[in-house]
Formats: structure tokens, sequence, C-alpha cells
């Protein structure tokens, strides 16, 4: 059994920003160690949210 698709109900799709993993580090101040974690966990490319999702950022200084 087939059935038929209009084209016209999907749209184009979004393209998803992706950065570098490397440079993302390094814009934020990332060390070494949480570099190589993201590395590992998605490669050299990754979306903004999902960097933003698995970082961890040490504790503010207090004042």
């Amino acid at each position: 059994m087939t059935h038929h698709i209009d084209n016209r109900q999907f749209g184009p799709r979004q393209t998803r920003n992706v950065f570098d993993v490397v440079e993302h580090c390094r814009k934020n101040g990332l060390d070494k160690a949480e570099e190589r974690k993201l590395l590992r966990l998605f490669g050299r490319f990754a979306s903004r949210h999902e960097l933003q999702m698995n970082t961890r950022r040490p504790p503010p200084k207090a004042r």
C-alpha cells in the first residue's frame, strides 16, 4: 500500500549553527580537561546549545 506525500506540507529545513569546539573553549577560557571532554563527547563541531549544556564553569570568585 502506498501513500501520496504532498511536498508542499514540508518547508525547507532550517540549518543549525555549528561551532568549532576548540575555538569555543579558547574564547570562553575553558581549561584543557574541559576541552578534551567536549571533543570526546561531540567531536570537532557542536551546536551552541550542546556546548552550553555540557560545559562546567568554575564558581564565580567572591569579591
